[in-house]
């Protein structure tokens, strides 16, 4: 069965909220806490897309759009800021998050946004940064600690 990717709906936040605990135990980034329900739900619109399998919330996307005031982006240009991408682990091989990243990508496209950002303190960083190269995004800068 292949997956569903579709605007988040209020009666779609508990499993959203569900997936978010899950990302937070996976303990693949640094200092993100889990989203209780209602801050999901305070961010639902144009840029909250969730995947959908067998009936089933597996993954998430949202952000919002900004204005740049960034060196990379023409000074005052819009541009999509994407928050946070996660997939359920068992789904992960199915491409909901490429699916995701697409369509949060060309939601934003459709109302005149060209440019998009997206930071990433996930631990498996090179992954991270392969898997959106292949959305076209490309190194800006790189941040470590020790």
């Amino acid at each position: 069965m292949m997956v569903t990717i579709r605007k988040c709906t209020m009666e779609d936040v508990p499993q959203v909220a569900e997936l978010s605990e899950m990302w937070a135990k996976e303990a693949v980034t640094f200092a993100y806490p889990a989203s209780n329900t209602d801050k999901i739900a305070q961010r639902i619109g144009d840029y909250f897309w969730i995947a959908e399998k067998h009936g089933r919330v597996i993954g998430y996307t949202h952000g919002a759009i900004q204005t740049s005031q960034y060196s990379v982006f023409p000074n005052n240009a819009l541009f999509l800021e994407i928050y946070e991408v996660y997939v359920h682990p068992e789904y992960r091989a199915d491409g909901a998050g490429h699916q995701l990243v697409d369509k949060i990508i060309s939601e934003a496209e459709l109302h005149g946004v060209a440019h998009a950002l997206v930071g990433s303190s996930n631990l498996d960083w090179k992954r991270s940064v392969g898997f959106y190269e292949r959305h076209g995004f490309k190194m800006w800068y790189i941040q470590m600690y020790r």
